[in-house]
């Protein structure tokens, strides 16, 4: 009987010790904010990104060649241009500044909520690649077994606008 109880209660902290890890790592990165005021050339970015690509899935990772999990991957390409390091997608939905989907430009954050279409939590994170007439694309780390690990993905002939909840510009652009 002692067993089962402490394991229960062993079970509960981890539960607990997960909930502050993800609350703090949310407050972290609001107060710290993304750096709205940085410029940023965008195109280094996208080629720091691209080269991720084909880096495999895995959840809880951000290992650059090795492994990624989708906010492991936007945190290591924005971070690396010192922008933010968030860890937690839903963190993502509080940086920087809101854009429309028809507005949005290269390196801007796209938002999705996680598998369920009906969630209005994000989810999953990825970075604009192209929003121009040949339409939308962005690079993301995906668990998917259709298009697994870093990809980029055609917005427009995917499953994602079900599950797209916006757009957010984490720095100024360089003209």
């Amino acid at each position: 009987m002692q067993i089962r109880n402490f394991t229960a209660d062993l079970l509960n902290v981890i539960k607990t010790m997960k909930v502050i890890f993800i609350y703090y790592t949310m407050f972290i990165c609001v107060f710290l904010n993304a750096q709205i005021g940085k410029t940023l050339n965008t195109d280094s970015l996208l080629t720091l990104a691209k080269a991720q690509l084909g880096t495999p899935y895995k959840y809880g990772t951000s290992r650059p060649g090795v492994s990624f999990d989708c906010s492991g991957f936007t945190s290591y390409v924005y971070g690396s241009f010192g922008i933010t390091n968030c860890r937690v997608s839903n963190a993502y939905s509080n940086l920087g500044l809101p854009i429309e989907l028809t507005a949005a430009q290269p390196g801007d954050c796209i938002l999705f909520s996680g598998t369920s279409p009906s969630s209005k939590t994000v989810g999953h994170v990825g970075i604009v690649v192209q929003n121009d007439a040949d339409g939308l694309k962005f690079i993301h780390c995906s668990s998917s077994k259709s298009h697994w690990g870093v990809v980029i993905t055609d917005y427009y002939n995917s499953a994602y606008p079900r599950r797209f909840l916006g757009i957010r510009r984490l720095y100024n652009n360089l003209p």
